[in-house]
């Protein structure tokens, strides 16, 4: 085939309209998440490739896990997360490197850190909006209140018709929201759920006509004792691993957490971020039903 001129145009400039952004895209500076080797066995290297990409398409630039050991000691992760990126856009650091991240952020006072606390009983839901602390990091917290209402909306369609026992096993610190949501819900919904809220596994006793049950943080026992309840699971752990009674994933991982915090961190302010719901699609449970819950969102 004869290339005529105009030819070698439209091929140029298709080449051009291909690789110009993938350049731009690749001199960007990247969104680092900093997570240690044994999290991200149990998380899923699949799954956090396939988040990752997703992320860096929406914010279009890379997201990058810096691996680090569990052994590592505190003044050694901030010299894993230069070695990926001397200049990143943001560093996310999960709650539990908070000495690493204060010690990143003291030697590189121009980078946005941002501290990911995710759930904990007994902060303040008002502290989040605050942003910072006086060493320069942005906390940014999930949103649990949105979490335990979205929990609540999935159990009374895994309850519907049933009338069935609904039971909530969650640390005492998240009371008043894993409460304030079923109310919310039944409100809305106007329907009543009989439910049953547990702080500890050691006062469960065994219910008959049970059609569901939600583990915030504790109750984990149940997965072994029981078998054919659907589960909602506030968990990380890769879904190819959850028992099958697991219907519903919670998840408020960094991966899933980078792309809003990385726009708090460009904003210079800390906040709320939602979880990722996961529906399980598995021979256990009816499409429909799972269909339900998805919409019911």
């Amino acid at each position: 085939m004869k290339l005529t001129p105009l030819k070698i145009v439209i091929i140029a400039s298709t080449a051009a309209a291909l690789i110009i952004p993938l350049l731009i895209f690749n001199l960007k500076d990247p969104v680092l998440i900093v997570s240690e080797e044994s999290f991200i066995t149990l998380y899923g290297k699949d799954r956090i490739r396939s988040q990752s990409f997703n992320s860096s398409l929406t914010l279009f630039r890379p997201v990058k896990t810096v691996v680090i050991s569990a052994s590592a000691a505190d003044d050694v992760i901030p010299l894993a997360v230069a070695e990926m990126s001397s200049r990143p856009y943001c560093v996310l650091f999960p709650s539990r490197y908070t000495p690493s991240a204060r010690i990143y952020k003291e030697k590189n006072p121009n980078i946005p850190v941002v501290l990911l606390r995710g759930r904990r009983p007994g902060d303040v839901t008002a502290s989040a909006s605050a942003g910072d602390d006086s060493s320069g990091l942005l906390y940014c917290f999930t949103d649990i209140n949105i979490d335990f209402r979205r929990a609540a909306l999935a159990a009374s369609v895994l309850d519907e018709g049933k009338n069935g026992r609904i039971m909530i096993f969650y640390e005492s610190g998240y009371r008043s929201q894993v409460r304030e949501a079923f109310t919310q819900v039944q409100e809305e919904e106007s329907i009543t759920l009989n439910t049953s809220f547990y702080t500890n596994w050691s006062s469960f006793s065994e219910t008959p006509d049970l059609s569901c049950v939600i583990l915030a943080g504790i109750g984990h026992e149940f997965l072994e004792k029981k078998a054919g309840i659907p589960v909602i699971s506030f968990s990380w752990l890769d879904p190819l691993l959850q028992p099958k009674d697991v219907a519903v994933i919670i998840n408020d991982s960094p991966w899933v957490q980078a792309v809003e915090a990385s726009r708090m961190a460009a904003a210079g302010e800390g906040g709320l971020i939602r979880s990722e719901f996961n529906v399980i699609n598995n021979e256990n449970f009816d499409r429909k039903t799972l269909r339900k819950i998805q919409n019911s969102w």
